[in-house]
C-alpha cells in the first residue's frame, strides 16, 4: 500500500482493510502521524504474490469474457507472442492485477502536497489494456466538492482541456507517442536544469514525475509535443501501446485492473525497452528484464515456422498421392 502524498512511499502498518473502509468513506482515512492530513491510499499490483484467477475467479471469468481484441489481449491470444514463452522458462506475470486509489478533483500542480491518487509518468515495456471496473465518491468527502449553484467556478476545479472538473468521476490519462520519449526526456532534464533539481538515472524509467497542467502547456509550446488527455469513466478501457509515456491521476476512488501483453506490430518496441532498461544504474527499480522478449519472439518463430513445415509437408504429401 502506498501513501500518494508521502513521494509514493510504501505504508506497511495498514491492512486491507483499512484501504477499503477509506475508500468508501473520506472520515475513515487514516492520518500521517503527528498531523491531520488524511493519507490519500493507493493499493497496486494486487494480489502480490498470487494468481488473480486463483484469488479471484469470478471476476477474472468476467473480465475474459468481456475482454475486446482477444486474439491479441487475452493470454492466449493467438497474437499474443507472450503465450509462445514455454513454462519451464517461468513466464513473466503480465497480469491482470488490480489498482485501487482514491481520488481528487482539484488540479494539483508540482510541488502541491495534497494529492489523490495518482501514477507518475512511466513506459511500460509491453502493450498493455486498463478497464475502470468501479469508481465511487464518498458521502462525506467535502474536501473538493461542486460549488453551490451560482457560485463562481472553481479555479482548481478546471481542466484547460477538459473543462470543469466539479462532480466529475473516473480517472485522468495523459498518454504521448512513443517516437516523443526523447522529446520528453530532453524537456524534463532541461527543466531539472533549469530548476536545479537534482540529475536523474533516467526522466520517465525513474516514475518520479508528473506533468501538470503547465508543463503539458511548456511541452507543447517548447517541443511541439501534444498527447492524447483525457478522462477514463467505469466500464471503458483504456489500450496503451508499449512505450508510450503516460501517467494517471484518479478524479474519483477508482478500482483498475490491468493486464500486459505482447503485440507482433509492438515487439521491436519491447526489445528497444529491454536494452534501455539494461543501460540503467544497478539497483534501478526497472533495470531487471522481466519480460524476456528476445526469448517470446524466439519461440514464437519457432512455433510458427513449425506450422509452416507442417503445412508445407501436408501439401507436398497430397502432390505426391495424387500422382500416383
Amino acid at each position: 500500500m502506498i501513501d500518494c502524498c508521502e513521494q509514493g512511499c510504501a505504508v506497511s502498518s495498514l491492512t486491507l482493510c483499512h484501504f477499503f473502509r477509506s475508500y468508501l468513506y473520506a472520515s475513515c482515512r487514516p492520518k500521517v502521524r503527528g498531523t491531520e492530513r488524511a493519507q490519500m491510499l493507493k493499493l497496486k499490483d494486487w494480489p502480490h504474490g498470487a494468481d488473480f484467477r486463483e484469488k479471484l475467479p469470478d471476476l477474472h471469468a468476467d473480465l475474459m469474457g468481456a475482454l475486446p481484441f482477444k486474439q491479441y489481449a487475452h493470454a492466449h491470444g493467438a497474437l499474443n507472442l507472450a503465450r509462445f514463452l514455454p513454462v519451464e522458462l517461468l513466464p513473466p506475470d503480465l497480469g491482470p492485477k488490480l489498482y485501487c486509489a482514491v481520488g481528487r478533483r482539484k488540479l494539483w500542480r508540482a510541488g502541491d502536497y495534497v494529492k489523490g491518487g495518482y501514477t507518475c509518468l512511466h513506459c511500460d515495456v509491453a502493450d498493455a489494456y486498463n478497464l475502470l471496473v468501479h469508481e465511487w465518491n464518498p458521502p462525506d468527502d467535502a474536501g473538493d466538492a461542486p460549488p453551490p449553484r451560482g457560485a463562481p467556478a472553481d479555479p482548481d476545479l478546471w481542466d484547460a482541456e477538459l473543462g470543469s472538473l466539479a462532480g466529475a468521476a473516473g480517472a485522468v490519462w495523459d498518454i504521448w507517442r512513443y517516437e516523443d520519449s526523447r522529446a520528453i526526456c530532453a524537456y524534463l532534464t532541461e527543466r531539472a536544469a533549469r530548476l536545479g533539481l537534482p540529475a536523474c538515472a533516467h526522466p520517465i524509467h525513474d516514475q518520479s514525475c508528473y506533468l501538470d497542467e503547465a508543463m503539458r502547456r511548456e511541452l507543447r509550446d517548447e517541443h511541439g509535443v501534444v498527447g492524447w488527455h483525457f478522462i477514463q469513466r467505469q466500464g471503458e478501457y483504456v489500450f496503451i501501446p508499449a512505450g508510450c509515456c503516460h501517467q494517471v491521476r484518479n478524479l474519483s476512488c477508482c478500482i483498475k485492473v490491468a493486464m500486459d501483453f505482447v503485440s507482433p506490430e509492438n515487439v521491436h518496441r519491447c526489445l528497444d525497452l529491454a536494452e534501455q532498461f539494461r543501460r540503467l544504474p544497478d539497483g534501478h527499480a526497472v533495470k531487471e528484464d522481466k519480460l524476456q522478449p528476445k526469448l517470446m519472439l524466439r519461440h514464437a518463430l519457432e512455433h510458427a515456422l513449425g506450422h509452416l513445415e507442417a503445412a508445407l509437408a501436408q501439401g507436398t504429401g497430397g502432390v505426391h498421392g495424387t500422382g500416383g
